[in-house]
């Protein structure tokens, strides 16, 4: 939470929770499903972020003209560059949830696999930024600095391994070169390894025990592994450690100092790897401000072209607002309808209310489609008021403020 805003319900078109059920907009009546809703026709986002925008603008739509005229700018300007457009989204899908991700750093529950995903992320920022600069709509302009997050993107490059483990208290997450002190106990680690394997073999050469084997284990550390029929030759030197069903296990003082060398290597390497993954987490955290921006307006620039594809796909125009509560469709179609019929054409039709005319009477036989009209009419007004073009030849609408 970064602070407090008083919520004005006169900011957005109200209308009750019914009233949203019926108009299937977010759920179907049939099966509670996205199929046969308008977030299931409208909704070509590609990042959590950007969806869940675009289900608070339907949720929520705007009721003054100049906000909703400077959505409409963006989706237009966006519709007439739709390669910038499609190039914008190429870059989106590479973006995962900043929201998200954020908060789990924030709560101190980042793995560095999240941090892994907050890097890709931000890494493609830069050619989201580039591609920007061809437009000149104020939705497609941050109220940030488009480097700001770049040294955050690179700090993660350097230190986060990309096939880092999903704990943080085991080792593996630090990249070599990033940490001296790390890389010299991580070298160390190495060598034993080598060492235990010369060990082995030196010492199956000076006993004759070709089935003498070096192990090691959480409770006994690294032992010498001997089987019983081979007992007579095992020198004095060789301490008793375990006696096991069909072999005995043996320490040396050369084992043992080993043992002690690389085992405290290794325990103090986890220890520096977490601290080290804390203080970039801790970095990370302390840009929340930052990444939250980014996050925000990355998920109001995936709606904006979201909706200049859905516009292009469907033939929608930008709607009218004028100021005397007209309501004038021309050509109007059921968003949700016209997607689910096939083999055959949805017939478009108009609407005209106004002062003088504030009632229609609508007649004609079940199934004749009344009630397809009067949604229709409802859903064309409620998407021009999110900010999204509307499927029409033609429409002006005044501003509705409140749905009875």
């Amino acid at each position: 939470i970064q602070n407090i805003e008083t919520y004005v319900l006169g900011q957005y078109l109200l209308f009750d929770e019914r009233s949203y059920q019926n108009l299937e907009i977010e759920r179907n009546l049939r099966n509670g499903g996205t199929r046969g809703t308008l977030i299931g026709v409208i909704d070509k986002t590609l990042t959590a972020m950007g969806g869940r925008r675009l289900r608070e603008w339907i949720r929520y739509p705007l009721v003054d003209p100049l906000q909703i005229g400077l959505r409409h700018d963006a989706v237009e300007e966006s519709l007439e560059n739709l390669r910038t457009t499609q190039g914008l989204r190429e870059h989106l899908k590479k973006i995962q949830d900043i929201e998200r991700i954020q908060g789990i750093i924030t709560m101190g529950h980042a793995n560095a696999r999240d941090l892994v995903a907050l890097k890709r992320s931000l890494m493609a920022l830069p050619e989201i930024w580039a591609l920007l600069k061809d437009f000149t709509a104020p939705g497609f302009h941050p109220e940030l600095s488009f480097d700001i997050l770049g040294d955050l993107a690179d700090l993660m490059e350097a230190s986060i391994r990309e096939d880092a483990p999903p704990t943080i208290q085991d080792g593996g997450i630090i990249k070599p070169g990033y940490h001296a002190e790390l890389d010299e106990l991580i070298q160390i680690s190495r060598e034993g390894k080598g060492w235990l394997v010369k060990l082995e073999t030196r010492e199956r050469e000076a006993t004759g025990i070709t089935t003498l084997k070096v192990r090691y284990n959480k409770v006994f550390g690294y032992y010498l592994e001997v089987p019983k029929a081979r007992l007579a030759h095992v020198p004095e030197h060789y301490v008793r450690k375990q006696t096991l069903v069909n072999a005995e296990r043996f320490i040396t003082d050369e084992l043992k100092q080993f043992d002690s060398k690389v085992w405290g290597a290794e325990d103090r390497r986890a220890t520096l790897e977490y601290r080290i993954f804390q203080d970039i987490r801790q970095k990370i955290m302390d840009r929340k401000d930052d990444l939250q921006a980014t996050a925000q307006f990355i998920a109001r620039l995936d709606c904006l072209t979201a909706l200049a594809v859905v516009a292009d796909e469907n033939a929608y125009s930008r709607p009218e607002l004028n100021p005397e509560g007209r309501i004038l469709i021309a050509d109007g179609r059921h968003p949700v309808i016209e997607k689910m019929i096939s083999g055959e054409r949805f017939v478009p039709n108009s609407v005209e209310l106004d002062e003088q005319q504030q009632v229609l009477i609508i007649t004609g036989p079940n199934m004749a489609g009344k009630s397809t009209i009067l949604r229709q009419v409802a859903l064309t007004t409620l998407m021009a008021q999110a900010g999204s073009f509307v499927p029409a030849g033609h429409a002006s609408l005044g501003v509705t403020a409140v749905s009875y």
